[in-house]
């Protein structure tokens, strides 16, 4: 009997590129016949009718009701995710997939073999778990953050049992509260409250995001194994922290070389997102860049959620142009109005401004020298993949343990506080990019490129042999698993 995996992404498009690509390796090194289940509105937004042409009939795309009016807000989603109980229209669904022959499936659809296994983000494992469990079916979960970020996220219960958090006073940001070192991780040896993931940063015990956030993340290592976006060498000691919460933690990682090493193209390359716009206007940029010497662009991308203040777009427009290098930005649509009066015109010579671009092809360009990130995993694992370093300059979530490990553990960063003034901007980007630190910082970013490469190799890397090993002992282990009737 033909695997069927369903694959179900948080719904961000952050988490659904990692899910996305996992899938394809399911399906293409693997044979598994996948259905990717998003929610209504990404479904409807991020996913367009031609792309069931464009992908075989072996993979195919579904979706379930939601009521999100802003895939670009955290909360809302949570919210939503928590408001209409997606358990039982999920478990509907599955169960329409599950039987053969039968007029409550999809139009043409009865080729398509019963599911016999999951894979879930692990924002989703609240309900998602359950469904498998009632279903009988396996399933295992996408850990879309680092190892360290995880390991900051299952910290909560033991900072709500020390009294730590809720935090007690409201001036937390400024009046030093957030400089308590974290002393009980071993791998994580001088961390402070401010490096953890921002749903600590909270004074309300029944806050929706911290308790969102640590009921999923304990639900996930009930699962039969956790996938993770990392490679064994990189988070090393932190893997073998987090055996002690589960021994079924699998890093498989970095996604995107593993599918550009064991993927043909044609697969590979699926136009998901804004990418399928993409003509040669909108690829302007590569010919700027193709015009670049070697390692001398800094590369600036926030991500599709992190909204700068006019005040602080400003103070970082300022600081790169004081820096007198060059520079790619891409600056998210909206918001190019509020740059200084006269910044265009400064830096046309040197900087190039867009509202898109496709980052692992930018990352992968050899004119790029360095990234400034917003410190999200997917841009930090696909910086390290490439060998850039980095400028760290994080706002929510565990991007600040991320910023945190990249320049103290990695040695693969400098770290900018998020309250961006341009003169530590124009500092940070000369570090970068000089000679002295530089040089130190970009020896160490080549180290850990080729350590993901290594990692990412067929037979014998760490992360393929890993992806191998969920899919041989978890997904396929038992030929029989498909859902039950219930």
């Amino acid at each position: 009997m033909k695997n069927h995996a369903v694959c179900i992404p948080f719904p961000a498009q952050g988490h659904i590129r990692p899910m996305l690509k996992l899938a394809q390796l399911l399906h293409s090194n693997f044979g598994f016949h996948i259905t990717f289940i998003n929610t209504q509105h990404n479904h409807q937004t991020l996913f367009h009718e031609y792309l069931e042409t464009m992908t075989p009939n072996t993979f195919r795309f579904e979706s379930i009701p939601d009521c999100i009016d802003d895939s670009n807000n955290i909360l809302s989603i949570i919210t939503s995710i928590l408001d209409n109980h997606l358990g039982p229209p999920l478990k509907k669904l599955l169960l329409k997939l599950g039987r053969k022959n039968d007029n409550l499936r999809p139009p043409n659809d009865n080729l398509r073999p019963p599911v016999t296994c999951m894979v879930s983000d692990v924002a989703m494992s609240n309900f998602t778990l359950d469904v498998a469990d009632e279903l009988g079916i396996p399933a295992v979960v996408l850990q879309t953050s680092s190892a360290c970020g995880m390991m900051g996220y299952l910290q909560h219960r033991q900072l709500l049992d020390k009294g730590i958090i809720p935090l007690k006073d409201s001036n937390y940001l400024t009046n030093g509260d957030l400089d308590k070192i974290i002393d009980w991780i071993p791998s994580l040896k001088g961390i402070r409250l401010k490096d953890m993931p921002t749903s600590i940063r909270t004074m309300d015990l029944n806050d929706k995001m911290m308790n969102f956030v640590m009921s999923s993340e304990y639900r996930a290592l009930n699962s039969q194994a956790i996938i993770i976006n990392t490679f064994a060498a990189l988070e090393q000691d932190v893997l073998k922290d987090l055996s002690s919460f589960s021994p079924n933690i699998y890093p498989i990682g970095p996604l995107n070389l593993l599918v550009d090493q064991t993927i043909p193209n044609d697969e590979a390359n699926w136009p998901i997102g804004p990418s399928h716009l993409c003509n040669e206007e909108d690829i302007e940029y590569i010919h700027w860049l193709d015009s670049q010497e070697p390692n001398s662009v800094l590369y600036v991308n926030f991500g599709t959620i992190v909204v700068l203040t006019q005040e602080k777009l400003v103070e970082f427009a300022c600081g790169l142009a004081n820096s007198n290098h060059k520079f790619f930005w891409v600056v998210r649509t909206g918001l190019d109005n509020t740059f200084p009066i006269g910044f265009e015109e400064e830096i046309k010579e040197r900087g190039l401004l867009a509202s898109w671009c496709d980052q692992e092809r930018v990352l992968g360009h050899p004119s790029i020298g360095g990234f400034v990130t917003h410190c999200g995993w997917n841009s930090m694992i696909e910086s390290v993949s490439n060998g850039i370093p980095m400028i760290c300059c994080p706002f929510f979530a565990e991007q600040g343990t991320n910023s945190w490990y990249c320049c103290n553990y990695l040695g693969a960063g400098v770290s900018l506080s998020t309250f961006v003034e341009r003169d530590e901007v124009e500092k940070a980007v000369k570090e970068l990019m000089e000679e002295g630190k530089g040089k130190e910082l970009k020896k160490k970013a080549i180290e850990w490129g080729q350590s993901a490469q290594e990692s990412t190799m067929s037979p014998n890397g760490s992360s393929y042999v890993n992806l191998k090993s969920i899919v041989n002992n978890v997904l396929v282990s038992n030929h029989t698993n498909q859902i039950r009737d219930v």
